[in-house]
């Protein structure tokens, strides 16, 4: 059964269509050399090897691509608990919007789109290198004590990945199942490279056509997971997950009065016209998607976990 077959047909709520288009500024141009780390000719990621492990027989590159609250980290222990043949990262773009962030008011989107698309396709190769740029404080001889959420990754705590526990060196997401010290970004990139396939979970992309240039690289064999869910469950989810960032929608609530003109009000409006975009750009299936789109309901899924 091929399950990347083209969707034909998809349940999408009228809400989902805004009434006005959210005003962006145009790109801002954006040299990934500039953001890459260089290497000396001893250095922990050599670029040849990305070109030969990529194109194996069989080898899959997944991206699972979400918004906040849609049950993306449940749908992603589908794929780290796959085993051996399975390299899961979870969220980490975390650290490239942590870091675009520092010193303003928020992530300028026009410039976190380049960055998110290219340390994607640097980690799709098991290439560090770009997100160590990202990770605070840097990484000393690529190794670090502070990945985001590294015991969520199954591949990122197996023994090949474990070095030795260091005195004093504290890690907040450091592995549940062995004592492992800091994380040594050359061990991950070697476990990453013996690994059948690869899967890098995110609800930091905000519109597919973002990352075509992932298609058209001939190193990966993409495949693309975008999963929604009911932006009324959503906007439900996350005024319990983020009671203190939502207090005017718990009013408005009660009151039953939603002005449509606040920046939260619009803030919403822009995700679901995000979803809405990038789920008919997948369903469209221009060239550069055939067989690399699946647009998944979390619904369905909540519904027919057991056959999975």
């Amino acid at each position: 059964m091929n399950y990347w077959r083209p969707v034909q047909s998809v349940r999408v709520s009228d809400k989902l269509t805004l009434r006005r288009s959210p005003k962006t500024e145009p790109p801002l141009p954006y040299n990934a050399s500039d953001a890459l780390v260089i290497m000396d000719d001893n250095g922990s990621y050599p670029e040849d090897l990305y070109a030969e492990n990529a194109i194996q027989a069989g080898r899959k590159h997944i991206l699972l691509m979400a918004t906040t609250r849609t049950g993306s980290s449940f749908v992603g222990e589908f794929f780290n608990q796959q085993g051996s043949n399975m390299f899961y990262l979870f969220e980490p773009l975390w650290h490239a919007e942590r870091m675009l962030s520092i010193g303003s008011s928020g992530t300028n989107a026009s410039t976190s789109v380049w960055v998110y698309r290219d340390v994607l396709q640097h980690l799709f190769l098991c290439n560090f290198s770009m997100l160590e740029r990202f990770i605070s404080p840097p990484p000393r001889d690529h190794i670090t004590p502070a990945l985001f959420r590294r015991e969520s990754s199954k591949a990122l705590c197996e023994e090949q990945v474990c070095s030795p526990v260091v005195k004093d060196v504290f890690e907040r997401y450091h592995c549940k199942t062995r004592r492992c010290g800091p994380l040594n970004l050359t061990l991950a990139s070697d476990a990453c490279l013996g690994k059948q396939h690869r899967v890098i979970k995110t609800v930091r992309v905000r519109q597919l056509d973002t990352l075509r240039s992932l298609a058209d690289d001939p190193r990966l064999d993409i495949r693309f997971i975008q999963l929604v869910r009911d932006p009324r469950a959503i906007l439900a989810s996350r005024m319990v997950a983020f009671a203190s960032k939502y207090q005017n929608w718990k009013s408005w609530a009660v009151n039953g009065d939603v002005p449509i003109e606040d920046e939260e009000v619009k803030r919403l409006e822009g995700n679901c016209n995000n979803i809405r975009i990038s789920a008919e750009l997948g369903l469209s299936q221009p060239e550069w998607l055939k067989n690399r789109y699946m647009l998944v309901r979390y619904e369905d899924i909540a519904r027919m976990c057991h056959t999975f």
